[in-house]
């Protein structure tokens, strides 16, 4: 990741003076006979993208419209290299018109005017038929970038065997963090080999414990780390104590099972946190489970968090026109229906008709409900974010998810040095 900012930085440097040559693009007029590009990481070949390009062409079938997927390995540094020789040539001999981003990656696109912000084309209606914390991970500086592809949300899963096993009662929908202790410290009290909980160290899951205690990754208006603040502390210390009394699996001991996904499959972990992928995951090793929501934390609701991978139109696109429509229909109650059906991840949209898709497994509703809980956020992003991700992984695996014996005082004093190395991190600095 560290490799990528640099890139990017050079790219970003040599491009600032040069801007794309927009002669091509046709505005707000819809020509016909028309090819629209779009860029991916995902297989042109996958349901999801096959149907969305029959419905585009469908529903455009007058003006002779065609939609071409470009597959695209090692995706960021390869566009990147495209967006900006686009720059320096003035101009595109490789039409870009639609490319997938991951939310993350909007400010860093964003702030170098590598995406085109998107406020000439949404609409009010637009806007408001999105889930809120959808509608408001697609800003930068107040500026739309993008639209939603897909979303994630986070719900916990429970093994019911081990449940069943010790004779520990599942909890309802409405437990809580100081439920969600109890049942690890319970787990802990066995005499075999099991854990409550385990955990992927990876920011976007970790994140989960800091909401709920009130807390934040950081500022991303003032580039500030926010891990010495009261919420953060608190979750901190709660995830590391519990992994202290043996009621959350330390970093070594999931690795020493095979993951967390393998630990809550084989038996180790009775709960993991994580997305519709992860159930997938732990349901085709053969788990047997329940989801719940993410206990209810100090804000006294429930919450979950909600993390993006977008549609974007390219600065250097050829007709920006085309791009939006393709945009709005991927992002619209059709198009999500469309990739939520085939497995592509949650709509953005609120009014996408899923229901059927929900009705097959009926634990879907969890995630689709976590959607509109009134306190759930989107994943934060900053400019620097990618660059802080790995730092942040990487600090709080060796200072805290690996490091036993620590006091209260011991990590309050651990919190502040990395606070003020993440913050450097944020700022730009490697």
């Amino acid at each position: 990741m560290k490799k990528l900012i640099l890139i990017l930085t050079f790219f970003f440097a040599l491009t600032v003076f040069v801007g794309c040559n927009k002669e091509q693009d046709k505005g707000g007029e819809l020509t016909k006979n028309a090819t629209v590009n779009v860029y991916s990481w995902w297989d042109p070949a996958h349901d999801g993208l096959t149907g969305l390009k029959a419905g585009f062409e469908k529903k455009y079938e007058d003006y002779n419209v065609t939609l071409n997927f470009v597959k695209i390995s090692s995706y960021y540094q390869t566009m990147l290299t495209k967006l900006a020789g686009a720059k320096l040539a003035g101009g595109s001999s490789e039409q870009i018109d639609v490319m997938m981003l991951a939310s993350d990656k909007i400010p860093l696109f964003a702030s170098n005017g590598t995406i085109l912000p998107l406020d000439e084309f949404v609409t009010e209606e637009y806007l408001n038929d999105l889930y809120p914390s959808v509608r408001q991970g697609l800003y930068y500086e107040d500026k739309v970038y993008a639209v939603a592809r897909d979303v994630t949300t986070k719900c916990m899963m429970l093994n019911v065997d081990l449940f069943n096993k010790y004779k520990i009662t599942i909890p309802g929908d409405d437990w809580t963090v100081e439920d969600f202790k109890n049942i690890c410290l319970q787990f802990a009290a066995q005499p075999d080999n099991v854990w409550g909980y385990s955990f992927d160290s990876n920011p976007d899951p970790v994140y989960i414990w800091f909401y709920l205690f009130g807390g934040k990754f950081f500022d991303p208006v003032k580039n500030e780390s926010l891990l010495n603040t009261p919420g953060s502390i608190a979750g901190v210390k709660f995830l590391y104590d519990l992994i202290e009394k043996d009621g959350v699996m330390s970093l070594s001991e999931t690795t020493e099972h095979g993951g967390f996904s393998a630990s809550f499959s084989g038996g180790y972990a009775a709960m993991i946190s994580g997305g519709l992928s992860q159930v997938n995951t732990v349901e085709n090793a053969g788990a047997n489970f329940v989801v719940r929501p993410l206990p209810i934390g100090t804000s006294g609701e429930k919450t979950s968090h909600t993390f993006l991978n977008c549609w974007t139109i390219p600065e250097c696109t050829s007709n920006s026109a085309w791009a939006w429509k393709v945009l709005e229909y991927f992002s619209g109650p059709e198009g999500q229906a469309i990739a939520c059906g085939a497995g592509m991840g949650l709509p953005g949209s609120s009014t996408a008709d899923i229901q059927s898709w929900i009705a097959q497994k009926p634990y879907r509703k969890y995630f689709v409900d976590a959607l509109s809980y009134p306190g759930t956020v989107p994943y934060p992003t900053d400019t620097f974010g990618p660059n802080w991700q790995t730092y942040f992984k990487t600090l709080m695996e060796t200072n805290f998810w690996d490091a036993p014996g620590l006091t209260s005082s011991d990590i309050e004093t651990r919190i502040e040095t990395v606070n003020n190395k993440l913050t450097y991190y944020l700022m730009g600095g490697s």
